[in-house]
């Protein structure tokens, strides 16, 4: 009788463990198959019209920036209005958008000083645009979804039309101050002042004619000096940057031309003088060049490497077919597996090369230095390819798509440094503008 009821234990343990291993085969499967689902949709979503721009929406409104979630959602709605989300998102984001603004607003209209009025056209745009777009999704959303928006838009347009001239005669009148300082900083800072009061009311009083004085007033003049470093690159970096200025011409700085310098060297006799290009700081002077630019090149080249791997390629695959009979005599045909084997060398060709240009810019009057810095350029080449002996049908895909690579030339080490050195010009144009636009 124990051992019946031992062996019935036994039994019973076993069901179980294996009811158990069988639930748990249950949960995986479903586990992977609602992993596959969520994939599936999360990829199909993608493509779903007018989806990024409400994850962006979601993503605004999460983050508090709920000017940015309107367009975003409103972009959205443009595209697939059947969305009751996005329609729900916009009905919470832009009466947010609009109090944030409006709580701005009534915070200025509290401040005496003038300098409000810029602030308060901000802001009356940023509600009129806000209420643009909503006004004109409305007919979208009738016709496309049979939904009737029923957002409040205000019309701040008379606000835009009383507060503009105001703001307009606040830079005016800073401009007006500042023009009266004779420094060029103070000059600059007065033709911005004037071009902000064309931009609320074109044509504002005589700004245009201020503006161009105070502009004139306010430009630097930059004379480019010969750069060291190869010879080439330094001659083709420095020709860019004269070039360039007449095509790219900025605000408050004007860069001497290769034609322009030749002129000054030829008008003035400076040659027959023994002055030559290289002597800067007097051509400077006499050119009315307020500052100059100067710059050293350094180059570095990797030579080229060869790097060979050589790697064992196994893989089973169908060898032969065979025939045989079943139980039931019907001719089947089976498929016989096998180990193919293949050896493959792996080449890797590198090279690269980098180009370091520093600068800087002294002022001719004080021989002081005013700016400085670096621009900095990397290019690296590498080419892959592979050979084999043995069964192709070895490769894994990685190796089949390299050994239909053929080995390319490397590029030399002076192609390599004329293609950093056609990058490097825009690059350093913006830094060099950028020191005289802040």
């Amino acid at each position: 009788m124990a051992i019946t009821r031992a062996s019935q234990a036994r039994d019973v343990s076993s069901i179980l463990i294996a009811r158990s291993n069988l639930i748990m085969k249950h949960k995986i499967s479903l586990y992977y198959f609602l992993g596959i689902a969520i994939l599936i949709f999360s990829s199909c979503a993608i493509f779903i019209p007018g989806y990024s721009d409400y994850v962006s929406a979601k993503r605004f409104y999460a983050m508090r920036h709920y000017d940015s979630a309107v367009f975003s959602v409103s972009s959205s709605l443009r595209i697939k209005q059947d969305n009751p989300k996005g329609i729900a998102l916009l009905e919470i984001a832009y009466p947010l958008a609009v109090h944030y603004h409006q709580a701005r607003i009534e915070n200025l209209e509290t401040i005496e000083e003038k300098s409000k009025w810029p602030k308060l056209v901000r802001e009356y745009e940023a509600i009129q645009k806000l209420g643009t777009e909503v006004q004109l999704l409305k007919p979208i959303l009738q016709s496309g979804a049979n939904y009737t928006l029923t957002l409040n838009v205000k019309d701040y347009t008379y606000a835009l039309k009383e507060a503009k001239p105001l703001a307009a005669d606040y830079h005016y009148s800073l401009g007006m101050k500042l023009r009266e300082e004779a420094t060029k900083q103070d000059q600059k800072s007065a033709a911005i002042n004037f071009k902000s009061a064309l931009q609320f009311v074109p044509g504002y009083l005589n700004a245009q004619e201020l503006y161009d004085e105070a502009r004139a007033n306010a430009t630097f003049t930059l004379l480019i000096s010969h750069f060291r470093g190869d010879r080439n690159i330094s001659e083709y970096l420095r020709g860019q940057m004269m070039i360039q200025q007449s095509g790219t011409s900025k605000e408050f700085l004007r860069i001497i031309t290769r034609e322009q310098l030749n002129t000054i060297l030829n008008e003035q006799g400076l040659v027959q003088a023994g002055i030559t290009e290289n002597n800067y700081m007097e051509i400077g002077k006499l050119s009315g060049a307020d500052h100059i630019l100067s710059a050293t090149i350094v180059t570095t080249h990797r030579p080229v490497e060869i790097i060979k791997n050589q790697i064992s390629q196994e893989r089973e695959v169908t060898v032969r077919k065979e025939s045989y009979v079943d139980s039931a005599g019907v001719n089947r045909t089976r498929n016989i597996k096998g180990k193919v084997k293949a050896k493959v060398k792996h080449f890797k060709k590198s090279t690269g090369a980098t180009l370091n240009l520093s600068y800087q810019i002294m002022d001719v009057n004080s021989g002081e230095m005013v700016f400085y810095g670096t621009v900095k350029k990397r290019e690296n080449f590498l080419h892959e390819w592979a050979t084999f002996k043995g069964d192709d049908r070895a490769l894994s895909d990685y190796y089949k798509r390299l050994v239909k690579q053929q080995e390319v030339f490397a590029p030399s080490k002076s192609d390599l440094y004329m293609k950093m050195a056609r990058v490097v010009p825009r690059q350093f144009h913006n830094k060099i503008y950028q020191h005289y636009s802040d």
